[in-house]
């Protein structure tokens, strides 16, 4: 609203001081002068606080896009690691009675055993990929 009030004011004020139609005396070419003067340091002031509080809004929207990269970053891990395990659980939920290794005594040891080294693997993986060091 400033700059819809304060813009029209400088140009009319500008028109006014610059007039040779209109015979204004020294002394209120010199008040206009002023309030002329006055007027464009507003201007700027009002100028410089758009930008200023531009560059701070899309600053914050900076941190909270990076802030939602992390998040996501952390949930594309957990889901990485826990999408495999949910396929061999599901598997080896299915009851079927022609799996070799259910009838085995140490066969629940050996897929959990592939499990954990399937978790730990990724988990490696990760971490030389770079994707553990999101928030630094």
């Amino acid at each position: 609203k400033l700059r819809k009030t304060i813009l029209p004011m400088r140009d009319l004020l500008y028109r006014i001081i610059n007039s040779e139609r209109l015979h204004i005396p020294a002394e209120q070419k010199a008040y206009f002068n002023d309030i002329y003067d006055h007027l464009l340091k507003l201007t700027n002031m009002v100028e410089a606080n758009r930008d200023m509080t531009s560059d701070m809004r899309d600053n914050y929207l900076s941190l909270n896009a990076n802030r939602m990269n992390s998040i996501m970053m952390t949930l594309t891990i957990i889901s990485s690691i826990f999408i495999p395990l949910t396929f061999v659980v599901g598997l080896y939920g299915m009851n079927f009675d022609h799996m070799p290794e259910l009838h085995w005594h140490y066969g629940y040891y050996i897929v959990l055993g592939i499990m954990a080294l399937m978790t730990i693997g990724m988990i490696l993986w990760f971490k030389r990929k770079g994707w553990f060091n999101v928030n630094k």
